[in-house]
């Protein structure tokens, strides 16, 4: 592999995104094809920010797990004494588990909507800027992985 172009494939693998329209041109002038999958790398639609926004938005981080519920649950049983350990009973606590999906998903609509005006205030919520990073961070992967080696099949398992 050229020394140019594996100094610019590490760089954008550093995270030096400036290195993406270079790659793209070192490309161009060489007449690789996967010029074009640069280019798309170099920018981001908002349909894939939104779709990502969709896959953030459909998960809810717990409060704390139903294990520790039980726990606090089976102690004050066998101590007989809440007073002393105070646990959690609220309904938001019952119903948590880590990363569970909400029981209605997000609109998509409603997230590109919310990714499209964000865009146009540049004023990004937490989730958006999550979003733009994630869908950035699978564009990236994607540029680089063309660059990877192809692996040859694995031989069929014996009888």
């Amino acid at each position: 592999m050229d020394p140019e172009l594996q100094s610019l494939l590490r760089s954008i693998d550093q995270g030096n995104l400036e290195d993406i329209p270079k790659l793209e041109e070192w490309l161009k002038t060489h007449g690789d094809s996967r010029a074009e999958l640069a280019r798309q790398a170099a920018t981001l639609d908002p349909q894939e920010i939104a779709e990502e926004l969709v896959k953030i938005r459909s998960l809810r981080p717990s409060n704390d797990s139903m294990v520790n519920l039980l726990a606090q649950l089976a102690s004050v049983l066998a101590i007989g004494a809440p007073d002393l350990l105070s646990p959690d009973f609220s309904i938001s606590h019952v119903e948590s588990s880590p990363m569970t999906p909400r029981w209605w998903p997000p609109s998509a609509m409603k997230c590109k909507d919310d990714v499209e005006e964000a865009l146009a205030t540049k004023r990004l919520p937490a989730d958006i800027a999550r979003a733009v990073r994630n869908a950035r961070k699978l564009k990236i992967d994607r540029l680089l992985a063309a660059f990877q080696p192809a692996t040859p099949p694995s031989p069929p398992a014996p009888d």
